[in-house]
């Protein structure tokens, strides 16, 4: 049985000694954590330098395989011509709504030369209710409409009966 250090008395699991096991008998090297530092500053300097070299190589690939321009083509900045994409409906859809709400609330000619105006749409509901619906004055009876003989056949396949006049 092994001895407890510092004590003549067997130790229960025998003796702590391990001739195999040993404790370093120095400290780390600063020499070769300095090496190592250096060499891994030098190795991404090189990366990053032919990083940039292979960058510069693609872009300047680029700009020569550069498809022609042919001379129809706008030049750059300037619009195509009309029609053209709606590039932001929503605000197109705001002025839409906005104009045709100006329009419903305002007076202004329709066509000038035969006198066709509009009126802002309270008023025209109040000339309709003084006024009523305009009707034609040729008709003798409203309810028959043009007098005007139909022909032919009607969806379902059954055959329209003879106008007035004797037509189918």
């Amino acid at each position: 049985m092994g001895t407890t250090p510092g004590t003549d008395a067997p130790h229960p699991h025998g003796s702590l000694h391990n001739p195999e096991v040993a404790h370093e008998h120095s400290d780390v090297s600063i020499r070769a954590v300095v090496w190592f530092v250096v060499a891994l500053v030098a190795t991404a300097a090189v990366i990053h330098v032919s990083m940039l070299g292979l960058f510069v190589a693609l872009d300047k690939l680029e700009v020569r395989n550069d498809p022609t321009v042919t001379p129809l083509m706008a030049p750059a900045g300037e619009l195509p011509p009309e029609p053209r994409l709606q590039t932001t409906p929503w605000e197109d859809l705001k002025q839409w709504r906005a104009d045709e709400e100006r329009h419903l609330h305002s007076y202004g000619w329709v066509d000038e030369k035969t006198g066709v105006a509009h009126v802002p749409i309270e008023k025209a509901k109040e000339l309709l209710l003084q006024r009523g619906l305009p009707v034609r004055p040729a008709a003798a009876d409203p309810v028959e409409g043009t007098h005007a003989a139909a022909s032919g056949e009607a969806s379902g396949g059954r055959t329209i009966p003879k106008g007035p006049g004797g037509q189918q």
